[in-house]
């Protein structure tokens, strides 16, 4: 995906799960929760934030493994046997009965059980997660985390968490003082994250961008570059106090794990690459490439397009 910020890929990765209106609906982990119709007020949030609670216990790697298996370069790159691709199908396909499920109760969800239905999506990705632990050797699953972390653009990623950083090979006591600095991050992190699927729940209930007023319009994009500059300060801010814990053989394996990003990845956003192709931790300015709300979003939401991972079978 081009030209849009990595919050953006997360919330692509949201309506993957949420199988949106579109002219060819595309099935995902939950493909069919929402049965082709538009999410009903509230879903994209309550799925958004699950998403991210789920992600901190591994399950980032599981959303790989379900989403990747058709693709042969993911398949040849990860060592995936045909009989372990299967298994991954399989466990993709049992999904779609509690999804039938999960859809009566966002249609009949209120404000009140919206963090009960979190809690228990939280927990259901969880299991998806121990399922996979369990039938994939170790040295695939080490194989999927390397993966995940070259995917999202390393220690740079603003979707980074400790589960990820733990490809590093980090000390018992390492993980301690990560896990402080993503502690005392948590609450900027996470207020960001709700501006952003506010912006997606409007879009999503009008029905795609062309379908905003115009004075909606004009705000969102009043909002773009402060929400854009806001959102990698953030990450630089974490990016760097995550740096101050590593080693520099930590910091090493890092920087050779993205140098050596499979071609068949998506390109990194122009964030990450600039950082990477200066061999710094500098901040973004923005630009003629920076993203813009109703730049991509939009039409990634309703009508998803252009180079994306997994591209299915070749």
């Amino acid at each position: 995906m081009r030209k849009i910020l990595c919050s953006i890929l997360f919330v692509a990765f949201v309506v993957v799960l949420s199988h949106p209106v579109s002219a060819q609906p595309r099935g995902g982990p939950l493909g069919d929760i929402f049965q082709g119709q538009p999410p009903p007020a509230g879903a994209v949030s309550v799925l958004g934030r699950s998403f991210f609670g789920a992600m901190e216990d591994g399950f980032h790697g599981s959303l790989a493994l379900l989403i990747g298996v058709d693709d042969r370069n993911f398949r040849d790159e990860l060592g995936i046997t045909d009989t372990e691709a299967n298994s991954i199908r399989l466990l993709r396909g049992a999904m779609l009965v509690p999804a039938a499920q999960y859809a009566t109760r966002f249609r009949n969800m209120t404000e009140e059980t919206q963090a009960t239905m979190q809690a228990d999506l939280i927990r259901d990705m969880g299991r998806i997660t121990d399922t996979l632990n369990t039938a994939l050797p170790k040295e695939r699953q080490d194989n999927v985390q390397k993966l995940v972390f070259q995917s999202i653009g390393g220690l740079d990623s603003p979707i980074i968490n400790l589960n990820m950083v733990e490809v590093l090979e980090l000390s018992e006591t390492q993980k301690g003082q990560l896990k402080s600095v993503f502690d005392e991050m948590r609450e900027e992190r996470t207020a960001q994250m709700e501006t952003i699927l506010g912006i997606a729940e409007k879009v999503i209930a009008a029905g795609g961008w062309q379908n905003l007023s115009q004075e909606e319009r004009e705000e969102f994009l009043r909002q773009g570059p402060e929400l854009e500059a806001q959102f990698w300060a953030t990450s630089r801010r974490l990016t760097e106090q995550l740096r101050q814990h590593l080693t520099p053989a930590q910091l090493e394996r890092e920087r050779q794990l993205i140098a050596s990003r499979p071609a068949f990845l998506p390109p990194l956003p122009p964030q990450i690459r600039d950082r990477v192709n200066r061999g710094d931790t500098g901040g973004y300015d923005g630009g003629p490439g920076a993203w813009r709300p109703g730049d991509d979003l939009p039409v990634q939401i309703l009508q998803p397009r252009g180079s994306r991972f997994p591209r299915g079978e070749e």
